[in-house]
């Protein structure tokens, strides 16, 4: 371990596997086209980056990014790199901490946390490490008081873990038939083969713009905490 590092690994190390990553927080108020959103805070990013539980300390300001801009990481050194955008009411930030390959992933712990805090907002996460098979882990929560955590690996029937209901998510978010169609969304659907991330989305898509054209994301390199580090090595440098 070096002074601003709990790596076991070398900067230039490779990452062994491809990821999504990312959690957004909405706002009650917060405008659902984005021409209305207004320009990102980067004080407002910062702040929001320096209380979030995966990151122990911010170790350098690299300015901003195009929200459109690819973040897959290729080094050990990537993997410290976050990005946080902070349009109002909306606030989203993408994080290689958030995800895992074993049972227990961050994010589920994570978005409980934000959501005893902040109960009167969206928050809604996403995240897939791919490896010989897809890790998953989604969460949905609505101020109204609808919750849905799943998580799982889509090559096993069994072991998935799944609290809530997405019938549940679809009333509370108002999704129409028509949207689930187009989806390929079907409420009967084994928990392995369920399409989590196009029900993410379409609940996301109720309340906030999903298009990123235009916006900008500050991009922070972070010391992550400890225990987030030593999940991180094991999700993305592990054999």
């Amino acid at each position: 371990m070096t002074e601003t590092s709990f790596w076991d690994f070398p900067a230039d190390a490779g990452v062994l596997r491809y990821g999504e990553y990312s959690l957004t927080i909405v706002h009650p108020g917060s405008p659902t086209e984005a021409v209305d959103l207004p320009a990102h805070d980067r004080v407002a990013a910062r702040r929001f980056a320096e209380s979030f539980g995966t990151i122990d300390t911010i170790l350098e300001d690299l300015g901003t990014v195009p929200a459109t801009d690819d973040v897959a990481a290729g080094t050990r050194a990537d993997l410290e790199l976050v990005r946080v955008g902070c349009w109002g009411g909306v606030v989203e930030i993408i994080d290689p901490a958030l995800g895992h390959t074993a049972d227990d992933f961050p994010v589920l712990e994570l978005t409980e946390e934000l959501h005893k805090n902040l109960p009167d907002a969206v928050i809604i996460a996403a995240c897939t490490i791919d490896d010989s098979t897809t890790h998953g882990a989604w969460a949905i929560f609505h101020p109204s008081g609808t919750k849905l955590l799943a998580s799982g690996r889509h090559d096993q029937e069994d072991d998935w873990y799944v609290e809530g209901e997405p019938q549940a998510v679809i009333d509370a978010f108002g999704i129409t038939g028509e949207a689930l169609a187009q989806e390929g969304i079907h409420l009967d659907e084994p928990d392995h083969t369920f399409p989590w991330d196009a029900l993410t989305q379409l609940a996301l898509e109720r309340v906030a713009p999903l298009n990123h054209d235009g916006r900008a994301m500050s991009v922070f390199r972070v010391r992550h905490t400890e225990d987030a580090t030593s999940i991180m090595q094991e999700a993305w440098l592990e054999e």
